[in-house]
This record gives structure tokens, sequence and C-alpha cells, in this order.
């Protein structure tokens, strides 16, 4: 009789450990001992044994997997898995542009008619830079005047895609009562559904896809939508309790644009291939005012995965910060990133209040119109009765790359431009996985190390940064600008300083258009960095004389008397190299007055600069501006700018400030975005140095 064994181990999960558990049990039982398990029969069977546990552990395995939102893969299953929560995942969304129309009758059309409309669903084509033609048409109908014999349209909304319409007869044959839209290309944002009596009553309604069941009456005219298990949408109405049915013989229409998503994005000519009005085709002249952005593709599984249980949370209204982040990015598909903070996180407090700055996914900035419209909607619709939210444009920080990349010749076959070519290839892959994030962190070693492994023969770097601001300057206007990095700066040095570019054009002292750039002044954060009063004294008829003495040299200062006292005193020359300072008055006539001097320490001085013909620096203004090294704050003092000087790697009026940070790590700061460029030439600049 075969002896009892319980022996068999279950914990293997891959082919051969089971096998190789199933031999051991077998060779345990007194029946089997004496089995040679390695034979040709026996290690067939073992072999389908081994095959058809691991097969049933695998298929248990992803059924489990396919059972919950977190680890599902497929996406029919992590559409049911939202259903469950109320998440209806967005559907492409075709990008948009605004554009001018001129409509100029000639002499063999309709010259009597004084005012045409522009009908919805009007039909373009938009071209591409590599001339492929997308369909666009209009979102809304629209109304001309004529004036001087031309109509004129302005800011006419138009979106990508095809206009498609679909009919479906209500009977009782359909017991699903589910309506399936034959595209899983439709933009759900452009779905207009209407029903209509019968074939002989024209009469229709308009229904409205539902939003909120607390909202929603038996007599309410809302349908619902859902992404079916064919990755198709699905439209289906209420039962006579939340929301009105249709009633057999109605007919129901569905229109919708149906669109080709991002690839759409940035297109800047259009044509018309219907007449405006149905009437003009000639002399019709189309002026691109916006070009289209945001376009975006179907929600994918990952994007699903994270937002459903935050917009379940949510409940539809915003109460915390995850509230916001998760219904502003569901209601508004164009957006991809919000950052949100209270009032009273924000400098200086406002309370009563929530910031929310939002990045595009086309990197471009809200209109006034378009923040404008965010917060009715959100005021409307979302936020609690007392909070008032306020949209702000994202800080975008690029960070700029030099350095050397060193590498072992012998170790590949190709050129230092390939090797050159695949790092930055594997630059742009950190950024995308690390970067464009209100909270992304840049680690600067992390940086490396994707560099560094960009390629085997890449054996070490060195590798710096720059963090660049880019302002927008007013020609014809004397302002002072502030550049907020929100990081600390690093003291300038020989090697590394902060520096400008391009060169503005300002008058100097004579007058004459000077193209300058900026500097820090060497050494100011040594100098004096303020001077305060300790007490006014009296009986000053004159401005007394200020000096500054201790290790240093160079720093001036001056009074202004008011009434016989000290009103105020303006530092003239920070000078340099003070470790200890003391200030004195000189007056023959004013007494009692003191005052205290401080060391710099943590902030510089700006001066602008040109080269004359000879390859001289001349000096502009040698206190054109502070630096904050603590704070990250850099300000550029009354500039007078004339113009920009134009350049190929940044917009018209733009100043580029470079900073090198101090931190090597720099953490996510309310609205900053930390940004790699991947079109502009300059973001990487680094040498490949061959070394064996």
């Amino acid at each position: 009789m075969a002896a009892s064994n319980t022996s068999l181990r279950v914990t293997e999960l891959d082919f051969s450990g089971i096998k190789n558990n199933l031999i051991n049990f077998l060779q345990s039982q007194d029946t089997f001992s004496d089995y040679n398990f390695a034979g040709s029969g026996m290690s067939v069977l073992m072999d389908l044994l081994a095959y058809n546990t691991y097969y049933n552990a695998f298929y248990l395995n992803m059924i489990a997997n396919e059972a919950f939102l977190d680890t599902a893969q497929d996406r029919k299953n992590i559409l049911s898995h939202a259903k469950l929560i109320n998440y209806v995942p967005d559907s492409a969304q075709g990008a948009q542009s605004l554009i001018n129309i001129n409509v100029t009758p000639n002499q063999n059309e309709n010259q009597t008619i004084n005012y045409i409309i522009l009908n919805q669903y009007t039909r373009l084509i938009g071209s591409d830079i590599n001339g492929v033609n997308y369909p666009f048409a209009t979102v809304n109908a629209n109304t001309a005047v004529k004036v001087n014999g031309s109509f004129t349209f302005a800011n006419v909304v138009i979106k990508q895609g095809e206009v498609i319409t679909h009919q479906y007869a209500v009977n009782s044959n359909n017991t699903t009562g589910r309506y399936q839209i034959p595209s899983a290309n439709v933009d759900t944002s452009t779905l207009v559904v209407t029903i209509q009596e019968s074939p002989s009553n024209t009469t229709t309604t308009q229904y409205f896809m539902a939003q909120d069941l607390t909202e929603i009456q038996a007599n309410s005219t809302v349908y619902f939508l859902e992404e079916d298990q064919d990755l198709n949408y699905t439209i289906y109405f209420g039962d006579g309790v939340l929301g009105q049915p249709p009633a057999n013989g109605n007919i129901i229409q569905v229109t919708y644009l149906d669109t080709v998503g991002s690839v759409a994005n940035g297109i800047q000519k259009f044509i018309f291939t219907d007449p405006i009005a149905g009437l003009f085709k000639n002399n019709v002249k189309v002026t691109t005012a916006v070009g289209s952005y945001g376009g975006t593709d179907k929600e994918d599984i990952e994007a699903i995965r994270f937002r459903a249980p935050y917009y379940y949370t949510a409940q539809n209204r915003c109460v915390t910060v995850n509230d916001y982040e998760s219904l502003v990015t569901k209601d508004f598909p164009d957006i991809q990133a919000v950052s949100v903070w209270g009032g009273e996180e924000n400098i200086p407090p406002v309370y009563g209040k929530v910031y929310l700055s939002v990045k595009t996914r086309g990197y471009y900035t809200l209109t006034q119109l378009e923040k404008q419209n965010i917060k009715n909607y959100l005021t409307t619709n979302r936020s609690m009765l007392t909070v008032i939210p306020e949209i702000i444009d994202p800080e975008y920080i690029f960070i700029l790359i030099g350095g050397n990349v060193y590498y072992n010749p012998t170790l590949t076959t190709q050129t230092s431009a390939y090797l050159a070519t695949e790092v930055s290839t594997a630059i742009f892959d950190y950024a995308q996985q690390y970067l464009y994030n209100f909270s992304s962190t840049f680690v600067l070693s992390k940086l490396q190390s994707y560099i560094e492994n960009a390629d085997p023969a890449i054996t070490a770097s060195d590798v710096s940064i720059y963090l660049q601001n880019r302002l927008t300057l007013y020609p014809g206007t004397t302002l002072s600008y502030t550049v907020n990095f929100n990081t600390p700066i690093r003291k300038g040095d020989q090697y590394q300083k902060l520096y400008t570019y391009p060169q503005v054009k300002v008058p100097d002292a004579s007058g004459t258009p000077q193209a300058i750039y900026f500097e820090e002044v060497p050494q100011s954060y040594t100098g004096i960095g303020s001077v305060s009063i300790v007490n006014p004294g009296y009986n000053y008829s004159v401005s007394p004389t200020i000096t500054i003495t201790g290790d240093g040299t160079g720093a001036t200062a001056t009074a202004l008397v008011v009434n016989g006292r000290i009103a105020s005193v303006t530092l003239t020359n920070p000078g340099i190299n003070y470790t200890i300072a003391y200030i004195t008055i000189t007056d023959l006539t004013g007494v009692e007055a003191s005052l205290k001097v401080t060391l710099a320490s943590n902030s510089g001085t700006l001066r602008s600069y040109y080269y004359s013909p000879n390859g001289q620096k001349v000096f502009v203004n040698t206190n054109a501006g502070t630096i904050d090294y603590l704070n990250g704050i850099v300000t550029l003092t009354a500039l007078d700018v004339l113009s920009v000087n134009l350049n190929p790697y940044y917009d018209e009026n733009v100043l580029t400030v470079n900073v090198v940070p101090e931190l090597t790590v720099i953490p996510p700061l309310r609205n900053r975005l930390l940004a790699i460029d991947t079109n502009n030439s300059q973001t990487v600049q680094l040498n490949m140095v061959p070394q064996v």
C-alpha cells in the first residue's frame, strides 16, 4: 500500500518549476519510487501535467488581474470598471481654430443681398506644413452685414472633423434601448442628439447629455453616453424615472464630427469647400487668427486608471485639490495638467480664492476668453459657493544642458555625431518621463544616468545646466521687469554666470541706440545691500555727506532731507569686497541722525554692455538691475526698450534670462513648469570627447 505524502509544493509558477515539483512529489510515493521520469513516455506525461497546471495558473492570474481597475490591461475591462463609478472616458477631440473670413461677391454673384449667414457645419479643408489635408467645419452659425461691398466674419470657430449624421428608428424590436455610433473617432463634445416625432411629423426635440443624476427628472430630455465593448460610443435614454425615453415611432438623429485627434494641431492654412451661405464661393479670403490647437486622442487606459477614482471621489464638486485636478482635466480635455493651491498659500495670501495654473497639450497660453470660460464653468457647476477660482498662466522654466560627454571609441563603430544624436534622444526621453508636469522634480544625477546609458561606448559625463526664463519685452515703453525662477541662483564667477540673449536695443546716456546684453557685476554680492535710517535727526538744512568705509571699496550713498530730517537714503553704488562696513554722516548744521548699513551677501547687481567695433566692452548702465540669489529673483530696472534683435531661436520681442541654479535637485512649486525645449537647437550643447 502506498505511503501517504502531501509534500507537493505549489509556490513555483514557471513551467520547469511546476514539472520538477510534480516529479519530486511522485517520486516520494511508494508506487512511483522506482519509475524513470526521464523516460520518453513519463516525460511527456509530466510535460502535459505541468503545461495544464501552468496554463490554468496563468489563466486564473489574468482573470484576477482583469477583475480590478488597478491591474486590468484590456480596455474593455477597464471601461467596465470605470462604468461602475460613472466615469465616461474622454473621446478624441478635434483641433479647433479661429479664423477671419472676408467675402466680396463678384459680378456673377448676388449683389443685392445685405446680410448673409455662415451656416453651422460649413465645410473647410485645413492643410498642414506637409501638404496633408484634414476636414474642418464651422461650429456655430454666424451672421455678417455687408459693409463697403463685402461681408466680414470675425473670430469664427472651426473644428477638425468630418460632419456625420446617423438616424435610428425607435421600435419594440430594440429591447436594449441602446444605439451604437459606428465610429471609434467620435468627438463627443460635438455630439448633437435630436428626436423627431415620426417620418410624417418633423417636430424635433433636442436631448442633452446627462451630467448630474440628482437634477434629472422623469421628463428630462437627456441621453446617456458610454464607450461600449466594441470600443465605439453608444447612447441610451432614460427609463421614465430618470429621464424621458423616446417613444416607438420616433426617429433619433445623431450628428457629430469624426476626428483624427491631435494629428491636426498646428494647421494655419484653410480653404472653404462649401459656398458661404450657399451662395458665394469666389473671392472668399480666409485669414487665420489662431492656428489649430487642442486636438487630443482618445483617453488611454493609464489615464482612465488614474483619473476615474479621483473623478468618483470628487462627486461633481470641487472641494479638495484633487477634485479640481480631476474635474478640470476631465471637463477640458485639451488641458493636460493642473496645479491648484488655495488663496491662503498664495504670495501674498488672498482668502476666499483658489488658484489654478493649467498646462495645455499644445503648450499654448490660454486667452482671456478661455480663462473666463473655465472660471464661469467652475463657478457655476463645480466650485463651492464662497470660493472664487482664478486662472494663472504657468511659468515655463527651460533647462539648457551643456558640458562634455566622454566615450571610448574602441567600444563602438559609430561616429561622434551619431553618439551625440543618441545622447540628445536620451535627454528628450528623460524630459518626457520626468518633466512637463506641475509635480515634476528635476534631478541632475538622473539626467546624467540617461546620458551615460544612451550607448555602451559612453563612459562618463560632466554636465552643467542653466535655467532659462523667456521674458516678453514691450518696445516703446520704459518698464521694470521681474523674472522669478523660484529656486536659489548660484553667484556668478568667471566660468558660469547670468547672461541674456538676444541683444536689446536701448538708448545710452547720450540718447544713441545701443544693442546691449546684461550680466552680473563681478563680486557685486560682496557689496552693500541697503542703508536704513535708525534716527532721522533734525536741523538739517542741506543733504549731508554720507561716507561708507570698511574693508571693501566703491560704496556710495546720498541722503534726501525733508523738513530738516533725513527722509531717505539712496545707495548709488554698492561697492565690492565688503565683509565689514561702517557709515558716517557729515554735516555742519544737523544733529543726531544715525544710519545702519547691511551687507548684500544674497543680492547682486546687473549691468548692461555692448561691444565696440574694436571688440572693447562698453558699459551702458552699471546699475541696470538686481539679483536676489536666495529667492531666485532677477529684476531689470527701468528698461527703455527700443527693439529686440530678431533671431532664429526665439519669438519676437523675447529676451531670455539664463542663470545657474544653486541646487541640482529642483522640486515642484505652484505654477512653475520645468521643461526641455526639444525644438530649440540651443537647448543641448554637449561636446563628445573621445577617451580611451
